[in-house]
């Protein structure tokens, strides 16, 4: 390899040397602000001096407060998507009943018309018998009058 390759290779991993070292910062930065910002967190709950458990216990206490809120959500979803499938099937029974009650109507006034029918074809029947009785009477009252002359 020459010597102008390997100057060249040189100066390559100085630029990479020099991208890493400024990633690096950067990396540390953002750290340092991180690290600033849970101070000031810790700070601002008045309890900069929590131990490690204690944290952790707020932690937990702070994630089952999430999963309840979490789960309190899911139920209310839940609950206005079963509350429109009651509307839903309340309004379904409400048709369907409306037409059993639209048929009720329809049979119970076939069966008046039976009933009014069978009352009717009852008179008819004893009007028949009572003027066959009356005009039998007539006849035998003509025939006795007719006779007793």
């Amino acid at each position: 390899m020459s010597a102008k390759a390997i100057l060249a290779l040189l100066k390559l991993r100085k630029v990479q040397q020099d991208e890493a070292k400024g990633e690096l910062a950067a990396a540390n930065a953002v750290l340092r602000r991180e690290q600033q910002r849970a101070a000031r967190v810790r700070r601002d709950l008045g309890e900069a001096h929590l131990s490690d458990e204690t944290m952790a216990a707020w932690t937990a206490s702070v994630a089952r407060r999430a999963a309840l809120v979490s789960d309190l959500d899911a139920a209310r979803a839940l609950t206005r998507r079963l509350e429109m499938d009651v509307t839903a099937k309340q309004a379904s029974w409400a048709r369907a009943r409306r037409a059993e009650r639209s048929l009720e109507r329809v049979v119970e006034r076939h069966e008046l018309a039976q009933e009014q029918a069978a009352l009717a074809a009852d008179q008819r029947a004893l009007d028949d018998r009572t003027v066959a009785e009356f005009a039998a009477r007539a006849r035998r009252r003509a025939e006795t009058e007719g006779r007793t002359p």
